[in-house]
């Protein structure tokens, strides 16, 4: 095994990382889920790109949407190791030049994102973020992708809020890791 290749020594399965909650976080009655347990460790970060890119490969994309924030991490790794580019979704105000815009609702309130209709330079997009719980974020990103013309294949994300579950109206394919 070389120094830079931790996979052989990672958990078995993506379903044995320890999570951590913050209840009341950003807004009291919310229980977040904090990600950061996932990208501080080196085994559980490849065992999470290492299982998005293998379970994500059937979806056809050559072209990845990251959502704001930690789905950009997510999104640029899978987008190195499938080979293709990656554009963000960002919060108002925040990309520069020409933007689109959609305000949407997600599981405590609502918000804006953004896209850069010229940074999405493939035809089939595949949405990556960290969470899902409504569908919320995921549903107005692929809105504004099919404004602009692209399909969008799927989307994709490290854990699924099961309490949610039932209650989405999703418009494409979605592969997570882990239900929380």
């Amino acid at each position: 095994m070389n120094v830079f290749d931790l996979r052989q020594s990672a958990p078995a399965d993506f379903a044995c990382i320890p999570l951590e909650f913050f209840q009341d976080h950003p807004e009291p009655g919310v229980n977040f889920i904090d990600v950061g347990c996932v990208f501080d460790n080196p085994h559980h970060w490849q065992l999470a790109v290492d299982a998005l890119t293998e379970r994500t490969a059937h979806l056809d994309a050559d072209f990845l949407l990251a959502m704001d924030a930690r789905g950009f991490m997510l999104a640029g790794a899978l987008a190195y190791r499938r080979g293709v580019g990656f554009a963000m979704a960002r919060k108002p105000g925040k990309l520069p030049g020409e933007a689109i815009a959609i305000d949407y609702r997600h599981e405590y309130g609502s918000a804006t994102i953004e896209i850069q209709p010229e940074r999405i330079k493939g035809e089939r997009v595949l949405i990556v973020d960290d969470v899902l719980a409504t569908g919320g974020t995921i549903e107005a990103a692929a809105t504004l992708l099919r404004r602009i013309g692209k399909d969008v294949v799927g989307a994709a994300a490290l854990f699924d809020v099961a309490f949610f579950k039932d209650k989405r109206d999703l418009t494409m394919p979605v592969v997570t890791l882990r239900d929380v």
